[in-house]
C-alpha cells in the first residue's frame, strides 16, 4: 500500500520509490517520436504522449533537454520528470512525501518547491505511458510534503533502521560529515549529536566537473568527445568509440576528489565519521584519505528520506 514516497530529483539522476516500486532513470527529458516496437523496452516512460522521460529520451530522442537550473521549482524539465515519477508511482492515490534541496539553495526553494509538490494536483490529469502497455491516466495527490537538505537523508539512512528508529546510538552522538556528491554541487553535511552543524554547505563541485576534464581527455585520445549528458554510459563501460577510457577516468576523478578534500579541509574541523555517497562515490572514494569513512550507494539518499517519513509521520 502508498503511503510514503522518497523523491530524489537531482541533476543526472532522479530516484524514487512508493509501496515497494522503484523509480530510477537520468534526469532528462526529449522530444516524442514514432518508435519500432522492439526498441521498446519495459523501462521506457513517455509524459502526456509528447515526451520522452529518463532512459528513453537519453537514447532515441533527437532533441533532448537537460538542465542544470538551479530553481529546481522552476526547471521545465524537473516538471515533466517530477509528474512522470510520481504519476507512475502513486496514479490517483494520495500519500506523503519526502524529498531534499542542496544545502546552498535549501532556506531560498524550499517554500516554493513545497508548494509546487503539495499542489501538483490541482493541475488536473495527465498521461503516463511504460513500456508497451497502454497510457493512463493520473493525478497524484501529496497530502503531506518534508524537505530535507540534501546529505541529510545519505546520514538518516546510516542511522536509522527500516522503520526510522536509531540503531547506531554511539554514531547519533558523534560528529558525521556526509559528503554527497551530485551532478553539479557537492554537499557537506555535518551532524553533531544529531543536530545539523551550521557549517554545513553546498558548494559547485560535482561530477560535472569531472566530466568536463574527462569530456577534453577524451577528445585528446580520440578526436572526439561525448555530450555531459551522454558520458554516464561511457563511465560506466569504461569505453568511448572503442577506446579503453578507464585511465582517463581515473584521472579525472583523482582531480575531483583533490577538489573535494580541499572543501573538506576548509571546514576546519575534525569528525569522527565520514559518509562518502552519490551515484560517483565509488570513483573517488580510494583518492580520499579519511579516517573512518563509509562508502554508501547511490540509492542512500532515497532510503534515508524514506526512513525520515517513516520516523515523521507513524
Amino acid at each position: 500500500m502508498l503511503k510514503t514516497v522518497s523523491f530524489d530529483l537531482g541533476f543526472s539522476w532522479t530516484k524514487a520509490e512508493g509501496g515497494g516500486i522503484v523509480y530510477r532513470q537520468p534526469s532528462i527529458i526529449g522530444e516524442a517520436k514514432d518508435m519500432f516496437d522492439q526498441n521498446i523496452m519495459p523501462d521506457h516512460f513517455i509524459y502526456n504522449d509528447e515526451m520522452f522521460v529518463g532512459n528513453l529520451a537519453l537514447n532515441y530522442s533527437d532533441i533532448k533537454y537537460f538542465s542544470l537550473n538551479d530553481n529546481k521549482a522552476e526547471a521545465n524539465t524537473s516538471d515533466i520528470i517530477m509528474k512522470t515519477t510520481l504519476g507512475y508511482l502513486a496514479r490517483k492515490n494520495k500519500f506523503d512525501l519526502v524529498s531534499g534541496l542542496p544545502i546552498k539553495f535549501y532556506f531560498n526553494q524550499k517554500e516554493a518547491f513545497e508548494e509546487k509538490l503539495l499542489g501538483l494536483a490541482d493541475q488536473g490529469e495527465y498521461r503516463i505511458k511504460k513500456g508497451r502497455g497502454k497510457s493512463y491516466l493520473v493525478q497524484p495527490v501529496v497530502e503531506r510534503c518534508k524537505l530535507v537538505p540534501q546529505g541529510f537523508g545519505i546520514v538518516m539512512d546510516y542511522l536509522l533502521n527500516e522503520n526510522g528508529k536509531i540503531i547506531r546510538l554511539k554514531a547519533a552522538k558523534q560528529k558525521i560529515l556526509t559528503i554527497d556528491l551530485g551532478f553539479y554541487t557537492l554537499n557537506l553535511l555535518g551532524l553533531d549529536n544529531y543536530k545539523i552543524m551550521k557549517e554545513s554547505k553546498s558548494v559547485i563541485v560535482g561530477v560535472e566537473k569531472a566530466y568536463k576534464l574527462l569530456q577534453t581527455y577524451i577528445h585528446k585520445m580520440t578526436g572526439s568527445s561525448p555530450e555531459l549528458y551522454e558520458l554516464d554510459p561511457c563511465v560506466i563501460s569504461g569505453k568511448y568509440n572503442g577506446y579503453d577510457i578507464r585511465p582517463l577516468i581515473k584521472r579525472a576523478f583523482k582531480s575531483l576528489a583533490l577538489q573535494i578534500k580541499n572543501e573538506i579541509e576548509s571546514l576546519n574541523m575534525n569528525f569522527d565519521i565520514f559518509l562518502i555517497a552519490g551515484g560517483a562515490a565509488h570513483l573517488i572514494y580510494e583518492f580520499l584519505d579519511l579516517p573512518n569513512k563509509v562508502l554508501m550507494d547511490q540509492m542512500a539518499q532515497q532510503r534515508g528520506y524514506d526512513k525520515i517519513g517513516k520516523k515523521s509521520w507513524k
